[in-house]
């Protein structure tokens, strides 16, 4: 094709009359770029989707027979999920070591219960089968985060053993134990009937590590591997296709656990009121779902594959973030209080 050249003689309108099979082919062009894109993402979305839930269709609750339990309920996210499921008349278990910072209503079920000790799991895990029923949903949502350089962080910030009762609440017991007892303890009744629900909170840093977090993202990044075992074990091995298992990572929340952080650029904290609701409705939607909070906070992941230049040169870009971080030790909130 001879591209028109441009001519001071020329009229204006004989120059758009030219030019306009460009402009044309410009605007099919971009539209159909456009329309794959849109295309190929609803096509990747469809097979995760699938892929996730092992084919079948979403599953059916009837919310006023479940049981959900909750693991770090006594405020926060935890919190905004209880009063979400209070409003559909769902019973509630809360498992914590902290007294609820709420009203409970009248079918939320609170049990104080150390989650890093699998025994002592177990014998509260008789009494609510006793007590409330076996729970067909679990939100394993507990998390500790000291916000301390690895390097000045104590050997008992971030150990890694079974502790007794009461105990310091360490990083990787809340945030990597207590998640596989949760699951080893409540899990096999889902298996057995084929119907529930188990949800992993994650976290944004288990794919892009920040300075002064590496206890805390090293404990998420496993989190997101416990996930991802516990979905292809119980879709595989038990070939419980019915049971549903789910992660979602969120963003910094503004909660106790990040209590003097710094974002800068304009950019705040979400909610425990908008990171429940999210949460709570992937329960209700009865689907496996691996998702971020917000959907922007998936770029980590984009950045995970990025060369190591490039991840280097991004990674002054969090410094001092939590440079001023107030390690939050819910123990001691609790001999306070006592």
């Amino acid at each position: 094709m001879i591209l028109p050249t441009v001519n001071a003689e020329v009229p204006l309108e004989s120059m758009q009359s030219s030019l306009s099979p460009l402009l044309y082919y410009k605007r099919v062009g971009g539209s159909f770029f456009g329309g794959s894109l849109a295309a190929a993402w609803l096509v990747n979305r469809w097979l995760s989707r699938r892929a996730l839930n092992g084919g079948n269709a979403p599953s059916n609750y009837h919310w006023d027979k479940e049981i959900i339990l909750i693991t770090g309920g006594a405020g926060g996210i935890s919190e905004e999920i209880v009063k979400y499921f209070q409003t559909r008349d769902t019973t509630v278990v809360v498992l914590d070591v902290l007294p609820l910072s709420y009203t409970p209503g009248k079918k939320t079920h609170y049990y104080k219960c150390d989650i890093t000790s699998y025994d002592n799991l177990q014998v509260v895990a008789t009494r609510i089968q006793e007590e409330v029923g076996e729970p067909t949903v679990a939100i394993a949502n507990a998390c500790i985060c000291r916000g301390k350089p690895i390097l000045e962080a104590s050997k008992e910030a971030v150990e890694f053993c079974v502790f007794s009762f009461p105990s310091d609440k360490l990083t990787f017991g809340i945030n990597n134990l207590a998640v596989l007892w949760t699951a080893k303890v409540f899990m096999l009744s889902m298996i057995k009937n084929n119907h529930g629900h188990f949800l992993v909170v994650a976290s944004q840093t288990a794919y892009s590590s920040t300075p002064g977090l590496t206890d805390y993202s090293a404990t998420k990044s496993a989190a997101v591997a416990i996930y991802e075992d516990l979905h292809s074990e119980v879709q595989y091995i038990h070939k419980a296709r019915s049971v549903r298992v789910s992660c979602v990572s969120p963003g910094v929340v503004d909660t106790n656990i990040f209590v003097g952080i710094k974002l800068g650029l304009g950019i705040s904290a979400l909610t425990p009121q908008y990171v429940g609701t999210q949460i709570a409705d992937i329960i209700l939607a009865g689907r496996a779902r691996n998702v971020f909070i917000p959907a922007s906070a998936g770029f980590s992941v984009i950045l995970c594959t990025m060369p190591d230049w490039f991840r280097a040169a991004m990674k002054p870009v969090s410094m001092g973030i939590f440079e001023n971080l107030t390690p939050y030790d819910p123990m001691n909130s609790q001999r306070r209080r006592e």
